[in-house]
């Protein structure tokens, strides 16, 4: 008997080796469940406001070509089709400006990219406890 139901998340970086190495991280964990992995704003885009596959996490990629992780999140905002997602917005460098537009939304995190081997394994155990302090939570 399945006590919780694992998180879905979707994955989002141009990185193909990012991309396959958040899908692995993530897979591993029994806490979350990969339910889409795209390299694009446009493919997200489709898949959550067209097909409405609405993950509860969303992890993306800051810089990305044709559109940011930002100009993603605004994109989902102003659609409303994902009012309880969480993104957690990911870069190897954090734009201040971009951070200080989501200021007092708590559905929106900007991390770091790991690039420790102890930052890349803890990264779902950050997410989660990310998740449990927005939600007052145990995950």
């Amino acid at each position: 008997m399945e006590l919780y139901k694992p998180l879905s998340v979707i994955i989002v970086d141009d990185d193909q080796d990012d991309r396959e190495l958040l899908n692995f991280l993530f897979t591993k964990n029994s806490s979350f469940k990969i339910v889409g992995c795209f390299d694009s704003g446009l493919e997200v885009l489709e898949e959550i406001i067209t097909k409405r596959n609405v993950p509860d996490v969303l992890i993306i990629d800051m810089y990305m070509p044709f559109l940011t992780g930002t100009e993603v999140l605004q994109k989902l905002l102003v659609s409303k089709v994902a009012p309880n997602m969480t993104t957690f917005i990911i870069s190897t460098n954090i734009n201040v400006t971009e951070e200080d537009k989501h200021i007092g939304n708590l559905a929106v995190k900007f991390i770091k990219k790991p690039v420790t081997l102890a930052e890349i394994n803890d990264l779902p155990g950050s997410l989660l406890e990310c998740l449990n302090y927005r939600n007052n939570t145990r995950v």
